[in-house]
């Protein structure tokens, strides 16, 4: 009978009711991860262990789609710092306005070098603390604040910034073996010839890692995200994005539990995968291999790729290879959408 058909209404929200709760989710992580940023200045944490202590991004004029050290900026004198650490220790590297380059050191005697850019800030502004300790080092940029703290553990806070557009670029030259702590909130990590535990945080930038054991642990907002092991020892990797892609670069004799997800993008994996449960497109779980470590890849805008060395090639492309190549076009597949801009003060 005509009085049992579906509405037209009914039967909109049959046909479009999967892209709707999407549209509704990725909206609501949208406007979380915003208000998560901007109101960083009052003590609310941002989604990541290693930025949960910096209480203060407000004072910060900043442009996150331009470049730190490019033209218009002034570039100030190198401060270096240098010690030795030993595999039974750890590095902290704690940034905000910068890109941090870890590369692989000589012997035991881990060398930091770091350099300022600036427009109207006062250079001095922005002071290198480094802190020791049996743990191990922790290298803070601290920028001048009403409070602010850089403790031995990596513990890095500031609370109400004033005024500043100082960025700061790291170089870190890293002992074989020592585990590494890298977070900046608007700038890139590149991380080449590690050999121990890697994290590795951001807000606005692209992350790039290349260890031979791991495990690593890397989350950025806006940015691809890119980790390749020669093998994998030692515990769970995790990689997550929210605006770019999540490739992970694994060997050959991939033995892992797989955990790979995104909202809106695919799943592609270049090992054969028993599935657990169910999969689709967006959203995989099973076995590769014998199992083993659990491999967490989570995406919301962007794909997730599980790759062979041979089929994608290890390349950490370091803030020193671009700058001796800039000028040259060089196109990136699968790049990250444009960054959603810090608040302004």
């Amino acid at each position: 009978m005509p009085g049992d058909q579906p509405s037209p209404f009914r039967r909109f929200l049959s046909t479009w009711r999967r892209e709707i709760i999407r549209g509704g989710v990725l909206f609501g992580l949208g406007l979380a991860a915003g208000l998560a940023i901007s109101q960083v200045r009052v003590g609310l944490s941002v989604p990541w262990g290693a930025l949960r202590s910096i209480n203060s991004f407000n004072g910060f004029d900043i442009d996150p789609e331009g470049d730190l050290f490019g033209p218009g900026r002034e570039v100030g004198d190198q401060w270096q710092w240098s010690g030795r650490v030993t595999p039974s220790q750890q590095v902290w590297i704690r940034n905000t306005n910068g890109p941090v380059e870890v590369v692989q050191g000589n012997g035991d005697k881990l060398e930091i070098t770091t350099e300022k850019s600036w427009r109207h800030s006062e250079p001095g502004s922005v002071e290198m603390v480094p802190v020791t300790s049996e743990r191990g080092v922790t290298i803070c940029a601290v920028w001048a604040a009403r409070e602010s703290h850089c403790g031995a553990a990596g513990e890095y806070h500031m609370s109400h910034v004033h005024k500043n557009d100082v960025a700061v670029r790291f170089t870190v030259h890293l002992p074989r073996g020592v585990k590494v702590d890298v977070s900046t909130v608007n700038g890139e990590v590149a991380i080449d010839g590690a050999a121990a535990p890697v994290t590795a945080k951001t807000i606005n930038g692209r992350i790039l890692v290349h260890t031979s054991v791991g495990p690593v642990n890397a989350s950025t907002f806006n940015g691809n995200v890119e980790a390749a092991m020669d093998a994998l020892t030692g515990g769970d990797i995790e990689l997550s994005t929210v605006n770019g892609a999540v490739t992970a670069v694994l060997p050959s004799g991939l033995n892992a539990v797989v955990d790979a997800s995104t909202m809106n993008g695919r799943v592609e994996t270049d090992f054969p995968l028993q599935a657990t449960g169910k999969s689709s497109p967006r959203h995989v779980r099973g076995t590769i291999g014998t199992g083993g470590p659990t491999l967490r890849l989570k995406n919301v805008n962007g794909s997730v790729f599980i790759r062979r060395p041979d089929a994608h090639p290890v390349t950490v492309e370091t803030g020193r290879a671009r700058r001796a190549t800039r000028g040259r076009a060089t196109p990136a597949p699968d790049a990250a959408p444009a960054p959603v801009p810090p608040p302004r003060p």
